[in-house]
């Protein structure tokens, strides 16, 4: 992981954890409410500042892993996605888009989304649509929609999202207003503050929505229902991402983002085919049949492992699936 920035927003403390479970429950009161799962390969913490202003809201966020984010809910405001280091991957209404420190991303309101940065250091800010509408008014603008901000617009987002965090934090009477209502926090935002916040409403406004169309040719592309069949017949034993993409010849990213169009990484799915094979197994099991064999003979090389994500998939643990399904004594 590159060397991060510094932290941004840090007057206004939310969370700082290693619990995706503690940052996925604050969280979901002020984003759509998800469902999300560690990736890795570092471990997970998380650092997240937010501050309310007059229009809109500002949230700092530094992740050390890769992490998958799944919405459970419609999003039903705007939100530009402004990465310092790292990059987000998203799945937007089935729209595949990239948010990157060269080229932030603008998503409106969607339907269903999945979000996956790497090691990333970014700035968030959530518009409500009456807000974008009206700056969109003001501009003689239309209103944009899901966009991959072009350069001749990115360095303006980027410089105006981080110069309004600098002066958010930099603002002591902020701190106070918090528990403000919208308009009454509006009412008495600082001058410098309001007035690079309507400078970073104008310029996103401005953005294209014909960028929002931007999808990866072909070549960026692969047979993902050829490689599940090719997953499927190797899954009792060992494989890296490397296999998977030098079988597909193509790169381990795109491999990745092929299959999240599906819904789903490689990784999840040779998890899932793994998982049945397990459970296939504990069915045909006999008296002298250990937990132990099943894992190993469905490609798990880590015994604690296997017995989480079993219990997680199917409510139970794999000792007790051995007594149930098969014909061990309870």
């Amino acid at each position: 992981m590159p060397h991060p920035t510094r932290s941004l927003l840090t007057r206004f403390p939310v969370l700082n954890t290693k619990s995706l479970a503690a940052a996925r429950q604050t969280t979901s009161g002020f984003w759509p409410k998800h469902s999300s799962v560690v990736l890795g390969p570092e471990h997970y913490a998380l650092e997240l500042n937010r501050v309310a202003l007059g229009q809109t809201a500002l949230t700092y966020v530094s992740c050390t892993t890769r992490v998958r984010v799944r919405s459970a809910e419609p999003a039903t405001n705007f939100a530009a996605y402004v990465p310092l280091r790292g990059e987000i991957e998203m799945l937007i209404d089935g729209q595949q888009m990239v948010a990157t420190a060269e080229r932030p991303l603008l998503r409106g309101p969607a339907r269903t989304f999945v979000f996956e940065p790497s090691p990333a250091q970014c700035l968030v800010v959530d518009i409500p649509v009456a807000t974008m509408n009206a700056a969109a008014s003001a501009a003689g603008a239309r209103l944009p929609g899901h966009a991959s901000i072009d350069a001749s617009h990115a360095e303006a987002v980027i410089q105006l999202a981080t110069q309004l965090a600098a002066a958010a934090n930099r603002n002591r009477s902020l701190a106070a207003l918090q528990p403000f209502s919208a308009r009454d926090r509006a009412a008495q935002l600082p001058e410098p503050v309001r007035r690079l916040e309507d400078r970073l409403l104008d310029a996103l406004v401005r953005v294209r929505g014909g960028v929002s169309g931007e999808r990866r040719s072909r070549p960026d592309r692969c047979d993902v229902e050829a490689l599940k069949a090719w997953l499927t017949a190797r899954a009792h034993g060992p494989l890296r991402m490397t296999e998977l993409a030098k079988h597909a010849g193509v790169s381990q990213r795109t491999v990745e983002r092929s299959f999240l169009r599906t819904g789903c990484t490689p990784l999840e799915y040779l998890r899932g085919v793994r998982l049945e094979h397990a459970r296939q197994l504990f069915a045909e099991a006999t008296a002298a049949t250990t937990v132990a064999e099943v894992a190993r003979a469905a490609g798990f090389a880590h015994l604690s492992r296997f017995a989480v994500e079993y219990r997680s998939r199917f409510g139970e643990l794999p000792s007790q699936a051995l007594a149930r399904l098969g014909n061990a004594p309870p």
